[in-house]
């Protein structure tokens, strides 16, 4: 069976993939130094223990933290001889920042994935799996002959969405909405799906800022599902859904790949919200476990 290793925060997603592949769970002791150093150590007897194993390693890197101990954490299981190394990364972070709009923006996503490539090879080769990316481009910024593979959770989404008790009881009366114009062919999935139609919010930015300028699409006396890949703030997504309920929208739910919110504030005004009745969402991000959102009704955590 393979050896399933994670970071502290992605522990609760490798228990459960360990669980289901019936992987053996290993683990990493993690230390810190006076000077602010970490220390890390994969917890084995013998030098040969990891040599000719199969390994996944299981990290969102949402946080700088997390993706500098994946690279470390990688180098050493190249180093101790593992046959293969499969680096689960269900939260991509940064990847929102993928190419550069203004002179002189990082183009942060491409530097991480290239990181990501330089992690010496093994064996068998390195692989990427990742869940729902921001964009999907993002998999050609990969260097070298490692594997990288976009999963998709429209499935486990799309379970969630047939629980809801209009849906359920066959009422057709609701349409598929966005939160903006990011991703028109994701809602216009779902609205296959579904057999429905779709409405669209236009919108403009400014950083994190965001005004909603039209809605397009007809709402009136309608149930509205939002879909979108993940929210931090969940500014846009308030907003939209108001703009949708000022268009004579009966209900918004939203539908999330990723709730990558930025703290626990974040999950409150979700729950505080009139605005969004429902937010049904994977376990992808390691806030999806916070106690404010388990100890919520609002929230509907699936498991990816």
């Amino acid at each position: 069976p393979p050896l399933v290793f994670s970071s502290e925060v992605s522990s609760y997603f490798a228990d459960a993939l360990s669980l289901q592949i019936g992987g053996t769970r290993g683990n990493i002791v993690r230390s810190k130094f006076g000077d602010g150093e970490e220390y890390y150590r994969i917890d084995i007897k013998d030098f040969d223990e990891i040599m000719g194993r199969q390994v996944i390693y299981v990290s969102s890197t949402h946080r700088d933290s997390e993706l500098l101990e994946l690279l470390r954490i990688g180098c050493a299981f190249s180093g101790y001889g593992a046959l293969r190394v499969v680096y689960v990364i269900p939260f991509m972070g940064y990847s929102t920042m993928e190419r550069a709009k203004l002179p002189g923006e990082v183009v942060s996503a491409k530097v991480n994935i290239r990181l990501l490539s330089s992690i010496p090879p093994t064996p068998l080769g390195n692989s990427f799996l990742f869940m729902d990316l921001h964009v999907n481009g993002l998999l050609h910024y990969f260097e070298g002959g490692c594997l990288r593979r976009e999963l998709y959770a429209q499935h486990v989404l799309i379970s969630g969405i047939e629980e809801l008790p209009f849906v359920k009881e066959g009422n057709s009366d609701f349409v598929m909405g966005s939160a903006d114009l990011g991703r028109p062919l994701w809602v216009q999935t779902f609205a296959t799906y579904f057999n429905t139609t779709i409405a669209f919010i236009q919108k403009t930015r400014s950083f994190e800022q965001t005004k909603v300028v039209a809605v397009t699409g007809n709402v009136k006396d309608r149930h509205v599902i939002i879909y979108d890949d993940m929210t931090r703030s969940a500014g846009t997504l308030i907003g939209a859904a108001d703009a949708y309920l000022e268009h004579g929208a009966r209900s918004v739910i939203a539908v999330l790949s990723h709730l990558a919110l930025n703290d626990d504030t974040i999950a409150q005004l979700l729950i505080d919200s009139n605005a969004i009745t429902k937010v049904i969402t994977t376990n992808t991000h390691p806030m999806s476990q916070s106690p404010v959102v388990k100890n919520s009704s609002k929230f509907v955590v699936l498991d990816a």
